[in-house]
C-alpha cells in the first residue's frame, strides 16, 4: 500500500437525526467540511495530488452547504468567510485543474503519440507550471491568513455568530425540522436543474456549464443530507446523477483544457495544441451524443426525498 493511500482522506458518510434542527444540520454539516479539508492538509503539504483533489472538495462541499442554507443564514453572515475561501480556492483551483489535465485528461494522449516531439515539449512545460501551482498552494497554506481562517470558521461556528444579525421569525425557522428544510430544498435545486437540462440542445457553453453546477450542488445537498431518506432509493438516484455529473464534466474539460493551454502560451498555431484540442473535440462531440441517455436516466429516477412531498408536487416533471 502506498503512503499516498494511508494519508489523504475522503468526505465521511453524514449522520442527521430527522427531529434535529436545521440549525443543529447546518453546524454538523459545515463542521465537517472543515474538518475533511484539515485531515488533508498534511497530504497537501506532501506534495499528493489526491490530498489536493480532497481538500479542495472540502471546501467546495463548504461554500456550497454556506450557499445552500442562506434561505436560514443569509449571505451577509458569512460573507467575509466566504471571502476567505474564494481565496484559498484561488491556489487549490490551478494546482487541481494542472493536475487533471497532466494526469487525467492528456496520459491518453501522451501514449497515443509518444514520438510527437511538440507534445513531449508540452509535456516538460506544463509539468513545471503545475509543480508552481502546488508550490504557491503549499505556500498560501502556510500562511498566517489560512490558520486565522479555520480559528474565525471554528470560532463563527461555536458562538453561532449569525445569530446576532437575525430576526426572532428567523430564528424560529432555525428551529425547525432539517427534514422540513432539505426536502423543500431538494426538490427546488431538482426542478431548477430539470428545466435547464429539459432544454439542453439549446444551451450556450455557459448554460451548460451552469447545468453542470446545479448538478454538482444537488449532489452536494443530497450527500448532507442522505441520511434523512431511504437508502434503497439514494444510491440508484446518485449513480444516476453521477452519469450526467460526467457527462457534462467532460464537455467542461475543453473549456479548462484551452484555459490552461493558454496560460501554457500555446497559441493557436501549435502543433501541440491542435493536438490536444482536437482530442478534446472528438471526446466533446461523443458526450454530447451520449447526453440524452444520461439524462433520461436520471429524469427516471425515483427521487428520495419523493414520498414526503406534498401530494401535488410529486409528480412534476
Amino acid at each position: 500500500m502506498t503512503t499516498e493511500a494511508l494519508i489523504h482522506v475522503k468526505a465521511s458518510p453524514l449522520r442527521l437525526d430527522a427531529d434535529s434542527s436545521s440549525e443543529e444540520a447546518f453546524i454538523t454539516v459545515t463542521g465537517a467540511c472543515l474538518r475533511h479539508a484539515e485531515a488533508n492538509l498534511p497530504a497537501v503539504l506532501d506534495g499528493q495530488m489526491e490530498g489536493v483533489h480532497q481538500m479542495r472538495v472540502a471546501f467546495r462541499r463548504l461554500r456550497s452547504a454556506l450557499k445552500l442554507f442562506r434561505p436560514l443564514i443569509p449571505r451577509e453572515a458569512s460573507a467575509d468567510l466566504v471571502e476567505d475561501v474564494r481565496w484559498l480556492n484561488g491556489f487549490l483551483g490551478p494546482a487541481r485543474d494542472w493536475d487533471v489535465f497532466l494526469y487525467e485528461g492528456l496520459i491518453a494522449v501522451f501514449r497515443r503519440f509518444p514520438g510527437k516531439r511538440s507534445l513531449s515539449l508540452f509535456r516538460v512545460k506544463a509539468e513545471t507550471i503545475r509543480r508552481s501551482h502546488h508550490r504557491s498552494l503549499r505556500a498560501a497554506l502556510s500562511e498566517l491568513r489560512y490558520r486565522a481562517m479555520r480559528e474565525r470558521f471554528t470560532d463563527w461556528l461555536n458562538r453561532r455568530v449569525w445569530r446576532d444579525a437575525l430576526s426572532n421569525e428567523q430564528r424560529q425557522r432555525l428551529a425547525e425540522p432539517v427534514s422540513e428544510f432539505a426536502t423543500a430544498l431538494l426538490e427546488a435545486h431538482y426542478q431548477r436543474m430539470a428545466k435547464r437540462g429539459d432544454a439542453f440542445a439549446k444551451l450556450s457553453v455557459e448554460q451548460r456549464h451552469a447545468l453542470r453546477i446545479r448538478g454538482k450542488e444537488l449532489r452536494y445537498a443530497l450527500d448532507f443530507f442522505t441520511s434523512l431518506y431511504p437508502g434503497a432509493t439514494v444510491k440508484p438516484y446518485l449513480n444516476a446523477l453521477a452519469g450526467v455529473q460526467d457527462c457534462l464534466g467532460v464537455m467542461n474539460d475543453i473549456s479548462v483544457a484551452r484555459r490552461l493551454l493558454d496560460e501554457a502560451g500555446l497559441n493557436s498555431a501549435s502543433a501541440a495544441r491542435q493536438l490536444v484540442e482536437g482530442w478534446y473535440g472528438c471526446k466533446l462531440d461523443v458526450e454530447e451524443s451520449h447526453f440524452i441517455e444520461v439524462w433520461e436516466r436520471f429524469m427516471a429516477s425515483e427521487r428520495p426525498w419523493q414520498n414526503r412531498l406534498p401530494r401535488a408536487d410529486r409528480n412534476e416533471h
